[in-house]
């Protein structure tokens, strides 16, 4: 079994989430929308599930780790959901404010966040699709914990040194963060480079967030492109994010399936 300290390391990411994300989130409860909230929440719950799955897979809880392990149903669409909303309330945001410091930010996350919403969705999808190849499939779910790891990065390079701090050096903490993600993904990679594609995958879409954080993101045309987002119904997006969601588990767990297993198994 691949990776058997990585409950301890991904325990480690929860608690630097926890003090990245202080200052300007857990302090500020009440100043932010639902939808940070929900992707707060789905994103902390998967953090938490994949300690407990690491946990159980090595320590011979098979039977707890299959059974935890169906929280995906629930748990992936919900956290679907949050990452569309927070892209939803980013363009409307926007939409007010083209040309102030933060309206441009929100503008270059414009592809960041889609793109790590994508980047998660394959990840997942290709773990389920693989998890009975076990140095595969634990490297594919391993590997949707990587895109939280930017987010953390930024925010902890500006708490600990005074020239990120200034909105206007946002972009040199945000590259800090992720070269950060981006050597700790291509790290995890060299360590088995055989059965590495997972981190590959990983490192194709954090470079590409990187990249497009900070040429596409920066268009003058894109914003009111990325604003115009605001103008779609939300709860049929919110609706829609959930049903891909729901087929996406669905899917990748049908495919994954051992050859001969009958239909009525899958469920069980």
């Amino acid at each position: 079994m691949p990776f058997r300290s990585a409950w301890i390391y991904v325990l480690a990411l929860l608690a630097l989430t926890f003090v990245a994300f202080w200052p300007g989130y857990f302090t500020k409860l009440q100043t932010h929308s639902m939808a940070h909230h929900a992707h707060a929440a789905s994103s902390v719950l998967w953090i938490v599930l994949a300690i407990v799955q690491s946990w159980t897979a090595h320590h011979h809880r098979l039977a707890l780790h299959r059974a935890t392990g169906r929280a995906i149903f629930l748990l992936f669409p919900f956290f679907l959901i949050g990452g569309v909303w927070v892209i939803h309330v980013e363009a409307a945001t926007l939409a007010g404010d083209f040309t102030s410091i933060e309206g441009k930010q929100i503008a270059q996350f414009g592809f960041f966040d889609p793109l790590a919403n994508l980047a998660f969705a394959l990840l997942f999808w290709l773990g389920l699709r693989h998890r009975y190849q076990v140095q595969l499939h634990a490297r594919y779910m391993l590997a949707t914990l990587l895109f939280v790891i930017s987010p953390i990065g930024f925010r902890l390079l500006a708490m600990l040194i005074p020239f990120f701090r200034p909105d206007e050096n946002f972009s040199y903490a945000m590259a800090g963060g992720n070269l950060i993600a981006l050597a700790i993904t291509l790290y995890l990679f060299r360590r088995a480079s055989s059965h590495g594609r997972p981190f590959l995958i990983a490192a194709g879409f954090i470079a590409a967030q990187a990249i497009s954080f900070e040429t596409l993101g920066r268009i003058p045309g894109w914003a009111p492109m990325f604003a115009a987002v605001s103008r779609v119904n939300l709860p049929f997006l919110l609706f829609l994010s959930a049903i891909l969601g729901v087929a996406i588990a669905w899917h990748g767990w049908i495919a994954g399936a051992r050859p001969g297993t009958p239909k009525a198994a899958l469920a069980a």
